[in-house]
């Protein structure tokens, strides 16, 4: 394998800390072009560890009306590929390792080895495309693997052990375990244990780190789960405010909340897992 670069690594060394991983997701381009940025940039003054930015699609199938609502503001603007790689080189001058999540067509239709190259030059440690079966993602993973960025997976909660592995085995950088088996902005009932049995299944077949998102709506979810997750993806209840409140109103309280994120994962439930 390739070296990794060096914002690869970065990741790697945060997700091994001794509390878990804030990672904020937002858009590229929203609310606009250069709100975005600042907002990116504040997010890490206010706890994030991670950032993840958002390749805009018209109708993602995996995300919740929030994100969906976040991506066409996005896209309505003109936000198109150039944007995105700006918006990771930019977002990676606050200091915090910058990850991107894309649909597949998006990849597919911009070159799978061109975006990988160009997320590379542009600084990102990697890349999640959460709709690519494993069993079908090896140009991808080749690409990603020349680059040197990492490929988390989205390990579904319907997946049996077999394919837990395959995704295990293709996975860098972290698993992403979804609390719920739903789409983004799930606000219902977090079932802890289920979610703690999911992970140590998980953690039976790799030794990537596990990183929680979708259904964890609160800072409470998050310390809840904080004991058996390397990291915790939030995105819809900080894109909330930005959708429902004038600038720079939803702003702030888009970063108050990560804030009592980041709090929350200093301050779990319960010791962390082994």
């Amino acid at each position: 394998m390739p070296q990794l670069a060096y914002a690869a690594t970065q990741l790697t060394r945060r997700l091994a800390g001794n509390t878990p991983a804030l990672a904020t997701f937002l858009p590229a381009g929203f609310p606009d072009r250069t709100s975005c940025v600042d907002l990116l940039h504040t997010l890490v003054q206010h706890g994030a560890d991670i950032l993840e930015i958002g390749v805009p699609v018209p109708a993602p199938s995996l995300d919740g009306p929030s994100i969906t609502a976040a991506y066409r503001q996005s896209l309505a603007q003109g936000i198109h590929m150039d944007d995105v790689l700006a918006t990771v080189r930019e977002a990676g001058e606050a200091g915090a390792p910058v990850m991107v999540m894309s649909y597949w067509q998006v990849v597919v239709d911009h070159g799978i080895r061109r975006f990988a190259y160009e997320l590379a030059e542009a600084g990102a440690a990697g890349a999640m495309v959460p709709d690519l079966p494993v069993s079908q993602a090896k140009p991808w993973l080749e690409a990603a693997d020349e680059a040197g960025i990492h490929v988390p997976q989205f390990a579904p909660r319907t997946a049996d052990n077999v394919q837990l592995t395959r995704i295990a085995v293709a996975a860098s950088g972290w698993i992403y375990a979804p609390a719920v088996h739903a789409a983004t902005g799930y606000e219902g009932t977090l079932d802890v244990r289920a979610f703690e049995q999911f992970t140590e299944r998980l953690r039976a077949v790799t030794q990537q780190p596990v990183v929680a998102g979708i259904g964890i709506s609160t800072p409470e979810h998050a310390r809840q789960v904080a004991p058996y997750a390397d990291g915790v993806v939030v995105g819809t209840p900080l894109i909330r405010p930005l959708l429902t409140q004038s600038w720079p109103k939803g702003s702030a309280q888009t970063t108050a909340l990560a804030a009592a994120f980041a709090e929350a994962l200093r301050t779990p439930a319960a010791p962390r897992a082994a």
